[in-house]
């Protein structure tokens, strides 16, 4: 038998149909923007999402000429603290650096840039401005340096963040009366915290925090995933399971949503009617998913799963957000693929 050709204009039409009718793909779903006001001189934000294209060049391009944008990447030796970031960062080990003006941009040395990282961004000018940055949601693990200052920022809930005591009292390696936390202050000096009990870490804002020996700390909530990067169901899996654990000294109320078009399900016992005491699956964006109470230090196994029944062919991807009444709050990145 002889395979039929299509003719051309008509192969363009198949593709356009198939373009519109298939489901939204991971450039269109499951993304998400954080905005970051900047002042002329020195800012230091904290990058949830990881930009596609993660070119600086694209992810900056909004930036006035004669800015610039620095990241620390440690390759494991302690970071000779700068209180003046003014001050040459160039000369000092792991700083990596874009900068945007055609007479400074051979020394650029900052090729990518990451989620879950944070940056110093110098903005040029006199005006104040507005960088979106959007993104597939980025839940890398902190890596700490031992013995040494760390520029990191902290996932927590926009006008609910915790104070910087309660978000370090779970680790030894970063509470107690002798930690140090510095912030980035209007006249570009980085300022000491005094009083960790009473400041709050603002969303999308990056600190030098030290880190009094080992430390693989994440925060009083943590969240462990089947993989580091977020939930990835491909193309064969059907359920994965995430858990929870509540490192404070008190009971924590944990709220889990999802946006995007992944159809996630979550697991629980029917508390009423005749399948009462049996576990039934529940649609998360469907149903409103009853909060999550965690004693101190008690773990608990949230079993999520998609049905590849009701799935076409595609690529499905959405953000999870698990958010606890301290006021930490993560972002998941979920994907799953269908090709029956």
């Amino acid at each position: 038998m002889k395979r039929m050709k299509i003719p051309g204009v008509m192969a363009v039409v198949f593709l356009v149909l198939a373009i519109i009718c298939a489901p939204a793909n991971a450039q269109t779903a499951g993304v998400e923007t954080q905005t970051f006001n900047l002042k002329p001189g020195w800012n230091a934000i904290f990058l949830e999402v990881r930009p596609d294209p993660w070119d600086p060049k694209i992810v900056f391009s909004s930036l006035p000429e004669g800015s610039s944008v620095w990241t620390w990447l440690s390759r494991e030796s302690s970071v000779q603290f700068i209180q003046d970031p003014s001050e040459d960062l160039w000369g000092q080990p792991d700083w990596h650096a874009y900068f945007n003006s055609p007479d400074t941009s051979f020394l650029t040395n900052l090729y990518a840039i990451l989620g879950n990282q944070a940056y110093l961004i110098k903005v040029g000018g006199t005006e104040e401005i507005s960088l979106e940055i959007s993104g597939i949601a980025s839940i890398r693990n902190l890596h700490w340096i031992a013995d040494s200052f760390n520029l990191v920022g902290f996932h927590v809930a926009k006008g609910k963040e915790p104070t910087f005591e309660e978000l370090l009292a779970p680790s030894a390696a970063h509470a107690g009366p002798g930690q140090a936390v510095y912030r980035l202050n209007n006249k570009d000096k980085w300022e000491f915290v005094d009083d960790l009990a009473a400041a709050r870490p603002a969303y999308g804002e990056a600190y030098w925090v030290y880190c009094d020996g080992r430390s693989s700390y994440q925060g009083p909530l943590v969240i462990d995933l089947p993989l580091s990067t977020g939930l990835n169901f491909g193309p064969y899996l059907n359920w994965l399971a995430v858990t929870l654990n509540n490192l404070t000294d008190s009971a924590r109320t944990v709220s889990v949503d999802i946006t995007g078009n992944v159809g996630l399900y979550y697991r629980a016992i029917e508390t009423s009617g005749p399948d009462e005491g049996f576990f039934r699956w529940y649609g998360l964006a469907s149903s409103s998913m009853p909060n999550i109470s965690l004693n101190p230090n008690q773990l608990h196994l949230l079993r999520l799963a998609i049905r590849r029944e009701q799935m076409e062919p595609g690529i499905y991807t959405g953000t999870m957000k698990i958010t606890d009444d301290l006021g930490n709050r993560f972002l998941v990145p979920v994907r799953a693929e269908e090709i029956q």
